[in-house]
């Protein structure tokens, strides 16, 4: 069964890697590579440094799932639901695949780590690890298998979604302010006195340090301790394989829950067409498993960004908890059509309610978004910031609320994105879709916006006309509204212009014929790049962000506030005159790198083609 099953996931990715696939495993696997080689050098500090490590590696495994939208499942449970097959059997042979792709052999690599740590406890130390580390890498596999399980089972209610999008947010955040860590570390003197004992035992008891027990025991001659970690860690696999096996039973028979909000919005409803499309929209946001998860993802992803600086004492980001709830929940909602699936059908019947269509999405996306941003950007800016910071941050939330109720219309219909019709989703919230690259947009344009307001902020405080920055206010309100109705209308026009087209996307799912090419949102076939230009777009995607934001705006911004903290900002250890320079050069390399990033595929696809049409018009011409 196992190498059934490991020959069928052979197979996928024998025809499924290529692309954006196969540069995005390569990149992942180098990155992995550096992380492992890394966790080799710990090896040879300290022992308390290396078992905190492999909790990291421990709770990745677990958590990766989250973060990835549900983890590799090539081969699904769901391909074997009306098979007569032993549950146990299955989830052996299910582990047995997971352990084909580059993240086993790269934990493999970077467990390695415990053979170098037992270099100091002997021969029998080393002999211990030799054990402990293939068991190591197996007990995270099976763990894994079994969060993804239970994450299965768990995200088919509401709950069990937003728990879900609480996890993938702190994962996000974690990713993002991991400056704030290494500066809490740094602030605290762990590097040099260490982890405080408590820290330090909490690490060793965990299952990723019983290896390291195990090899500790074997070096002091207490074998019962090496048999008992290594049984334990033995037993933790096979209860993952046994609880796992009964997941896989209830996933594949049970349908997911659906929670009915109170209510039924009949006093928006009765206000003509906009009104009712609204109702039905708040209706959707609160029974879609999906929609409710990106959301509540947006909540707290804003609200925990805000709060990591708190460990190092700074409480500057507060006040923008509600803008960034604003544009994460601007940039997880700009694909709502495709979320509705081929139910665009019914405007189609019905010429002439396009523009009701639209309107009611903006509508509802603001009763659900701009509340809960209101409320944080207020208390934000009550605890955490100052007189100043009031006209920033109610005139950019102005400009992020109207900006983006417009842009999730406008890109919702320019760049749908195919995704599974509701009635046919597995029950998992995380399978969104290919929507990074839709993100990744909103994410920048949400943040355009808000420039007419900033910078009539800025004038204000270069001024020190207190009239002037809170005029700020009245530009992001108008600017907000002007941007809703604009790009509202654009989208109603666009939807009423080319609605057959869309429809046909979302019902083909976006496929094409092998080797044709990706589908746009224009319904035609574009041309893939070759795997050395789609890693440099990649490349640029992934790392654009780095120079841009924390090497760029963000310095910019503490060196106009006047902050002392340098943290690991180059421009601000710098000496003047080049600390201003150096930060903008940052932000120019990270514009450039989206800007590379963005035109690459375009023009390898105009090239493309007009070769193509080049070729068939010399045929044509010969014939």
């Amino acid at each position: 069964m196992v190498g059934v099953l490991i020959a069928m996931k052979l197979r996928v990715l024998r025809h499924s890697i290529g692309g954006s696939r196969a540069a995005g495993m390569v990149m992942g696997g180098l990155a992995g590579l550096a992380l492992a080689i890394g966790t080799i050098v710990v090896a040879g500090i300290d022992g308390d440094l290396l078992a905190a490590v492999f909790a990291v590696w421990l709770f990745g495994w677990m958590l990766g799932p989250v973060y990835t939208g549900g983890g590799d499942e090539s081969v699904r449970p769901e391909h074997f639901s009306l098979l007569p097959i032993d549950p146990r059997k299955l989830a052996l042979g299910l582990l047995g695949t997971a352990f084909v792709g580059v993240p086993p052999l790269v934990s493999l690599v970077a467990f390695s780590a415990l053979a170098v740590y037992a270099g100091s406890f002997g021969l029998a130390g080393f002999t211990v690890a030799l054990v402990a580390i293939p068991l190591m890498v197996a007990l995270v596999v099976a763990l894994s298998r079994l969060m993804i399980g239970v994450l299965g089972v768990a995200v088919r209610s509401r709950t069990g979604a937003i728990l879900a999008a609480l996890v993938n947010a702190s994962m996000n955040v974690v990713l993002n302010q991991s400056w704030v860590l290494i500066w809490a570390a740094i602030q605290f003197d762990l590097l040099t006195s260490g982890f405080p004992p408590a820290f330090s035992t909490v690490v060793r008891w965990l299952p990723s340090g019983w290896g390291i027990a195990a090899v500790e025991a074997a070096g002091r001659g207490d074998w019962l301790v090496v048999a008992a970690a290594l049984l334990g860690i033995c037993a933790l696999i096979a209860l993952a394989l046994l609880v796992w096996s009964q997941l896989l039973v209830r996933r594949t028979t049970t349908k997911p829950l659906h929670w009915v909000p109170q209510g039924t919005g009949g006093d928006l409803a009765a206000r003509g067409p906009v009104g009712a499309v609204a109702a039905k929209e708040l209706r959707t946001w609160s029974r879609d498993l999906m929609r409710t998860h990106l959301l509540w993802f947006a909540v707290f992803f804003g609200l925990l960004y805000t709060l990591v600086p708190l460990i190092i004492d700074w409480y500057g980001m507060l006040p923008w908890a509600g803008v960034l709830v604003v544009v994460m929940a601007a940039a997880t909602s700009a694909n709502l059509f495709g979320l509705d699936g081929t139910s665009l059908w019914l405007n189609l019947v019905n010429p002439g309610t396009e523009r009701a269509e639209v309107r009611g999405r903006q509508l509802a996306w603001l009763l659900r978004v701009a509340p809960i941003a209101i409320v944080f950007t207020v208390a934000g800016t009550i605890v955490g910031g100052e007189g100043w910071t009031w006209p920033w941050t109610l005139s950019i939330l102005a400009a992020v609320l109207g900006g983006g109720a417009g842009l999730i219309a406008l890109v919702s219909v320019a760049m749908l994105v195919p995704v599974t019709e509701p009635t046919r989703r597995s029950g998992n919230p995380l399978e969104a879709g290919a929507i990074f690259g839709q993100v990744v947009l909103m994410l920048l344009l949400v943040t355009v916006t808000a420039l007419p307001a900033g910078g009539v902020a800025y004038l204000g405080d270069a001024l020190d006309l207190p009239v002037v920055s809170w005029l700020a206010v009245a530009v992001g309100v108008g600017t907000g509204a002007g941007l809703t109705w604009w790009f509202g209308r654009i989208a109603h026009r666009m939807l009423a212009a080319r609605g057959p087209e869309l429809l046909s996307l979302m019902r083909s799912g976006g496929t094409v014929s092998p080797g044709s090419g990706e589908v746009t949102a224009a319904g035609r076939a574009r041309v893939k790049l070759p795997a050395g230009k789609q890693a440099l777009v990649t490349f640029l995607w992934i790392f654009c962000w780095i120079p841009l934001f924390p090497q760029g705006l963000v310095p910019l911004w503490m060196i106009w506030t006047g902050g002392d903290a340098r943290l690991w900002f180059l421009a601000l250890h710098l000496q003047d005159p080049w600390r201003i320079p150096v930060a903008l050069a940052f932000v120019v390399m990270g514009a450039v790198m989206i800007y590379y990033g963005t035109v690459i595929p375009n023009r390898h696809d105009r090239a493309t083609r007009e070769r193509q049409s080049s070729e068939e018009r010399h045929l044509e011409n010969v014939g």
